[in-house]
């Protein structure tokens, strides 16, 4: 089963009570189908903001328009999230549509909503990435700080300014995290192309390929590339298929249950199921009389 944790919404879907045109709703359709297509079952739909996490953030998702058999993990109406696991089977072909919010965090007060469990918005998402702008914020977001925090991502196409350590790499597989390489970088300009191979091979070279996730971070359809292509990819950072595989797979799926496991579980442990409703009175009827001995 193939994941894809990052498809593109438009930059205004990352204003609070932003509005998203019909066309970019298009383009974010046919690049669900496409993904569906090419053999993804599960994919996420990322809205990345640049501020604070406020509930009209929350607002865009109540346009999205209906798309071929997509199965939403969110109540189109109403915008509320639908409960059960992000991670199951999808009926076959079907795809299943998660949303994913991505912070960028400039400063340790735009982490307010990703502290503790996360704030009540936090929680109507499925998976929270965020991608902090300096070696400070990594360290404490790798650090389990930030625990409404699933994927750390990266600007796979820029500069960082600093160096991802091994450190930081253990920190982040302790703490059940994630990092994430986006592969659409690659596909443009020689010279993004070259950051990114430089971006991702330090990446693969702290975490040998464990704890890390491949999305596309498409913005059109003609971003996506299958499950296969990834993994050829892969072997230019002398990444064997098995391990690009995972990242696809089984990776991304551990980063479902984390998300899971914060949002409904406490402390790992007891998982929050809301109980059927009391029989009313009437419906219990009278209370059957005992028998004479």
């Amino acid at each position: 089963m193939f994941y894809d944790l990052n498809i593109a919404l438009p930059d205004s879907a990352g204003k609070a009570g932003g509005i998203v045109s019909s066309q970019d709703w298009a383009q974010v359709a046919q690049a669900v189908e496409r993904a569906r297509a090419l053999g993804y079952q599960v994919v996420a739909l990322n809205q990345t903001i640049n501020s604070k996490l406020v509930p009209e953030h929350l607002a865009v998702w109540k346009s999205m328009p209906a798309i071929k058999d997509a199965v939403y993990s969110w109540n189109r109406e109403t915008g509320a999230r639908v409960g059960g696991s992000s991670f199951d089977g999808v009926p076959r072909g079907k795809i299943r549509v998660l949303r994913r919010l991505t912070v960028i965090v400039s400063d340790t007060a735009q982490s307010q909503s990703l502290t503790g469990s996360g704030s009540a918005t936090t929680a109507e998402y499925d998976v929270v990435a965020v991608r902090p702008t300096s070696d400070k914020l990594l360290s404490a977001a790798s650090s389990g700080a930030w625990e409404a925090v699933d994927i750390i991502s990266l600007d796979m196409g820029g500069r960082w300014g600093y160096f991802v350590k091994h450190k930081i790499a253990g920190q982040v597989l302790a703490n059940g995290l994630t990092l994430e390489i986006s592969y659409q970088p690659a596909l443009t300009d020689s010279a993004t192309r070259q950051q990114w191979v430089s971006n991702a091979a330090s990446i693969v070279r702290v975490t040998r390929g464990r704890g890390v996730v491949w999305t596309s971070g498409a913005r059109q359809a003609f971003d996506l590339r299958s499950p296969y292509d990834i993994s050829a990819l892969g072997e230019v950072l002398q990444l064997n298929g098995d391990l690009s595989k995972r990242g696809l797979s089984s990776s991304s799926r551990a980063t479902l249950v984390h998300a899971f496991t914060r949002t409904s579980t406490l402390r790992a442990v007891i998982s929050s199921v809301k109980p059927p409703p009391p029989a009313t009175e009437a419906s219990e009827g009278p209370a059957p009389k005992r028998a004479k001995v």
